[in-house]
């Protein structure tokens, strides 16, 4: 059996280096893609990546190259990036270091990004005036994140230092991956319809554009804007924004942050309290000064006048109130009188004296009406005239109808 000799690492990389570096193609290449995960480190130097569909390849930028025509540069943007591909011997990773790099567009996310944002927007979904109140000390507090995460722990290490008196119910989600938007709506919508508290903490920590795109989701933007409960965000970096973001109550640029702002200390606590009896001492020394100034006012002799004030207003009052009145009941007077005169008129009209005084007489047979199949010859009769009265006695009686001889009968 042969013996192979056995290399370091670093002979490896550096093995390696000196091939990729001699390739003529991989010395000068220009590559397409999107960025993500954009960082410039405090030397200057920015490290990100390019993607596309299905690949990604780590770029560094060094500072003076930034520094001369790539002020603008962020996550999502779609560039062309010139440079040479080497590799790091230390990690053993390949990476382009970039020389040149020519801004072409947005990515396809963030052009998705800014479509929904734009919508949102036009739907007040981002309207300040509709954002709730975060509570100043709340007792319960939700928590959507993963639970195996750095955001928990941040949360659970602020609130335990802060103030032991609010409690954490942590809902576990995937806060990244296919059906994550779906677990965070079911939580927000878990405390808002089973388990109310006074304050939700949405978080989750950094990462790229993809890895956050759960926050990016009109699903998840939904159901923070129709959350009665109020929602603070804190997602990502403190350079991270997020859809979610922009519709919550509040945003705060870490977990940590989110929880500071939910959770008060006890400093703050007193500070608090201090403040809000400083406002009740202040509110009530106002009204008593205020009641003794009035109480000032109200002299014995203002309050004599005060009163005969009041008299005279009401006497006017009775005044005014006793002439309506009696316009009143004058008024209704002329209207029953001239109803009575239309009556007795009517009246008079239907009167039989009236038709006395036209001819007409009025025949009665022993005080009451006659009439002529009730009267017989021989019968006496009273005809009452319009000045007096007859006394007849019968002869004969024709009922209406006998002048033919057929319709009615001949009494004799």
């Amino acid at each position: 059996m042969i013996k192979m000799k056995a290399y370091t690492v670093t002979e490896i990389n550096r093995y390696l280096k000196r091939l990729v570096m001699a390739d003529p193609i991989l010395n000068h290449v220009s590559v397409e893609g999107e960025i993500s995960n954009f960082t410039r480190h405090t030397s200057g130097h920015c490290y990100f990546t390019l993607k596309d569909e299905s690949s990604r390849i780590s770029c560094v930028l060094f500072a003076r190259n930034f520094a001369a025509h790539h002020k603008t540069l962020k996550n999502g943007d779609k560039v062309h990036a010139k440079g040479q591909i080497s590799i790091y011997e230390r990690d053993g990773k390949y990476q382009l270091y970039v020389a040149e790099i020519e801004n072409i567009g947005l990515g396809a996310l963030y052009a998705q990004f800014e479509a929904l944002k734009l919508k949102l927007a036009q739907m007040g979904y981002f309207d300040e005036k509709l954002k709730k109140k975060i509570p100043e000390m709340p007792s319960n507090i939700g928590v959507i994140t993963s639970p195996t995460g750095a955001a928990i722990q941040d949360i659970k290490s602020v609130a335990t230092r802060r103030a032991a008196y609010s409690k954490l119910f942590i809902y576990p989600v995937r806060v990244q991956g296919e059906f994550s938007s779906h677990e965070i709506v079911k939580a927000i919508q878990y405390f808002n319809q089973k388990y109310p508290v006074d304050v939700i903490l949405l978080a989750r920590g950094g990462g790229s554009i993809e890895e956050l795109w759960s926050f990016n989701e009109e699903i998840v933007a939904q159901a923070i804007f129709e959350s009665r409960i109020p929602i603070i965000t804190g997602i990502g970096h403190e350079t991270d924004y997020t859809i979610s973001d922009f519709v919550s109550d509040l945003r705060a640029p870490t977990p940590s942050a989110a929880a500071e702002v939910a959770v008060k200390s006890k400093d703050e606590i007193q500070i608090v309290i201090n403040k809000t009896l400083q406002n009740m001492a202040l509110n009530v020394n106002q009204r008593v000064a205020l009641m003794r100034l009035k109480l000032d006012r109200f002299s014995e002799k203002a309050l004599i006048k005060s009163c005969y004030s009041q008299m005279d207003s009401m006497k006017d009052q009775i005044n005014r109130l006793g002439k309506s009145n009696q316009q009143t009941v004058k008024a209704n007077l002329s209207l029953k009188k001239s109803n009575l005169l239309g009556m007795g008129n009517m009246l008079q009209s239907l009167s039989p004296l009236n038709t006395l005084e036209r001819g007409y007489g009025i025949v009665q047979k022993e005080g009451g009406l006659a009439l002529a199949k009730n009267i017989h010859p021989g019968d006496q009769l009273n005809i009452r005239l319009t000045d007096g009265i007859l006394e007849a006695n019968v002869l004969n009686v024709q009922l209406l109808g006998d002048e033919g001889g057929n319709n009615g009968n001949k009494k004799n």
